[in-house]
């Protein structure tokens, strides 16, 4: 015998809105809060309730043709029962979408349904207290999940939501019902329906749902729960189902920690992604600590092969934030992973955008595997002379490097000195440390000449760098030191200053002064480099003391003393030195007082005091001379041109007692 329920109204303020409580077999008004208990009576519709229920499992459970049969015992026991009429507005609208029949027999099945829905229409728009009985009666979860479906399918919205309240999604073991339930609450955004079916974990097809989760579930915690919940179910994925995770994890605008999590997920199961794929897109744009450690212990979970184990040395090394790359490097380091680090690996290390102190944090990990030294030579000479980084972590990191080596290649060393202007202010103190290493200082021939030669540091670092250079036992070229002394861009201060350090590497003072005298050019020649170079000099080539009495312009009272000094300093007599000069168009060829007395470029009363200091102890003036290839006599030559002699020529005669 069935049981039948009356009253839908309050019996306190007549509201028809009314909430079943189902513990308490009775409805609270909404309005006023009154409890009011249900009153069974039996009915005559025990029986016909038990059948549609059957009937509504039956198409619940796509058992089809046992539904019809149902549905025939209902329209034999009352065809115009709400019931009967629910039931075959059920099947008949799971038969339109699922079931296997012609064109016609839809046509025929959309027709009955049409008229089964208006008969229900037509008994009442909203659950009367016998189709609400009908639903109390059903206690089916399977049965509610099919009627909300059908109910919104037929836009009948009030008996759908009213039916709500009966649902109960954790109780639906229909594969078939669950799967169209999913898709309905997914389209609609009714997550929350959603999360429930999923957590149905062995009624619902795991794979299939997991796809729909993974590529239009939005971006929550909760996809991540979901996926690692159906991910773990057994039988889900396979091998095969690699390529689903990389496609989302290449694919996805997923934030990383979501996909952080769902990486993760699929790194415990047969269907983990590529370690290539994991660095490329989850662990290279991590950050927070704990994930990083998460997701790459699970992927330590299985024996890596090399090209595996190389493949996330480079990401890490390259693309990985500090904390990530020292977390895998230690991690390969416990684990005993076979690592051999390349100069390659550490010098992305040393260009990465990070402080001194992780660089280094980093270096000493990558050390701890086997790395040559070559290996290190080669990436600390990379980083010295090549790479560009800030001055403050230049300033830690390259007293840092070179005290993990003894010594440093001369082709590395004279690279960092002759074409590196990186470090500025800095370089003088590297290379002091460079040279305070195991140098073998025999191999730098050339090293401080050519440092001379074409160093671009300013004077300050110039100056210390010589220094360190002479101190460490490096010789200089003649060459080297003209080519300074003539250098423009140093003052004559800064010139004779790097000189006076030049001169402890043993070189010559006449060699450097003779070459000054005969090289520079005569616009160059500077007294304040003369007078350091002539101070240590002993002595003066007759060709140089030529050049420098008759052509080079010095002050007045320096060139006096100079040529007093000069004449003691050459080899030979001053009477002996010869020269040519141009006189009046004709070349004359004499010794170098005659020579002075036809050609002085100086002042007039100067070159009488340098003529004073010529002829002292030279003996007689008047020699032969040359003259156009003709000898004779100076004073005659005097003579003969006494009217074309210039007012300083004469006075310089008057001075000799040649007129």
């Amino acid at each position: 015998m069935a049981v039948n329920y009356v009253t839908q109204k309050c019996t306190s303020c007549a509201g028809a809105k009314l909430e079943y409580i189902k513990e308490l077999n009775a409805w609270r008004c909404s309005y006023c809060g009154t409890l009011i208990e249900r009153h069974e009576q039996a009915d005559t519709m025990f029986t016909i309730k038990n059948v549609v229920r059957q009937a509504l499992l039956d198409v619940a459970y796509t058992r089809m043709d046992s539904a019809q049969k149902n549905l025939v015992e209902c329209e034999k026991i009352d065809s115009r029962y709400i019931g009967t009429i629910i039931a075959e507005i059920a099947y008949e609208m799971n038969m339109i979408i699922h079931g296997n029949i012609s064109q016609n027999e839809q046509r025929n099945m959309f027709a009955m349904l049409k008229k089964n829905y208006t008969a229900l229409n037509s008994i009442s728009e909203f659950p009367t207290d016998d189709e609400v009985a009908l639903y109390e009666f059903f206690d089916s979860a399977e049965i509610i999940g099919l009627l909300i479906l059908v109910y919104d399918s037929l836009n009948a919205n009030k008996r759908r939501d009213f039916i709500y309240q009966y649902f109960n999604p954790s109780e639906i073991y229909s594969l078939e019902l669950n799967s169209d339930l999913i898709n309905y609450f997914l389209k609609n955004q009714n997550y929350e329906m959603f999360d429930k079916i999923v957590s149905n974990i062995d009624n619902i097809d795991t794979k299939t749902v997991l796809n729909l989760v993974i590529n239009k579930y939005p971006d929550t915690e909760q996809k991540t729960e979901n996926i690692v919940r159906l991910a773990k179910a057994d039988g889900c994925l396979s091998e095969d189902d690699r390529r689903m995770a990389e496609e989302y994890l290449e694919n996805s605008t997923d934030c990383i920690k979501t996909k952080c999590g769902i990486a993760k997920a699929f790194s415990e199961t047969h269907a983990r992604p590529s370690v290539e794929c994991l660095m490329r897109n989850v662990i290279t744009h991590l950050t927070d600590e704990n994930d990083i450690s998460q997701l790459f212990d699970a992927v330590m979970t299985k024996q890596l092969v090399d090209v595996e184990i190389y493949t996330i040395l480079d990401f890490a090394v390259l693309d990985c934030s500090d904390y990530a790359c020292k977390y895998i490097l230690n991690k390969f380091y416990e684990t005993k992973q076979f690592v051999e680090f390349s100069h390659k690996h550490f010098s992305a290390i040393l260009l990465r955008e990070s402080n001194a102190e992780s660089k280094k944090q980093l270096i000493d990990i990558g050390l701890k595997f086997n790395v040559s030294e070559r290996t290190k030579e080669n990436f600390i000479s990379s980083y010295l002379c090549d790479m560009e980084d800030s001055a403050e972590n230049r300033k830690i990191l390259i007293p840092y490097l070179l005290s993990l080596v003894d010594t440093l290649s001369t082709s590395s060393v004279e690279k960092y000195l002759l074409k590196s202007n990186i470090d500025g202010e800095l370089k003088s103190s590297f290379v002091k440390m460079i040279f305070n290493k195991k140098i073998n200082r025999s191999f730098f021939h050339n090293t401080l000449s050519n440092y001379i030669k074409t160093s671009n540091d300013s004077f300050d670092v110039k100056n210390d760098i010589v220094y360190t250079l002479v101190s460490a036992g490096l010789s200089v070229s003649t060459e080297a030191v003209l080519n300074m002394l003539s250098k423009n861009s140093l003052t004559v201060d800064e010139r004779i200053y790097l000189f006076r350090q030049l001169k402890n590497t043993g070189i010559s003072a006449d060699e450097i002064t003779n070459n000054y005298l005969s090289t520079v050019a005569l616009p160059d020649f500077e007294p304040g480099i003369f007078s350091e170079l002539f101070s240590a000099t002993t002595m003066i080539s007759e060709k140089n003391f030529v050049r420098y009495v008759l052509e080079i312009k010095d002050s007045d009272a320096a060139k006096i003393g100079y040529v007093s000094k000069m004449r003691s300093m050459c080899y030979d007599s001053i009477s002996n030195i010869r020269c040519s000069v141009n006189h009046n168009g004709q070349t004359v060829m004499c010794n170098i007082i005659q020579g002075y007395i036809l050609a002085a470029e100086d002042n007039e009363q100067t070159a009488v005091s340098i003529l004073s200091a010529l002829r002292m102890n030279s003996g007689d003036l008047n020699t032969e001379i040359i003259v156009s290839g003709s000898r004779i006599k100076f004073k005659k030559y005097i003579s003969a041109q006494k009217h074309a002699l210039s007012s300083k020529t004469r006075r310089l005669c008057t001075e000799s007692r040649l007129l």
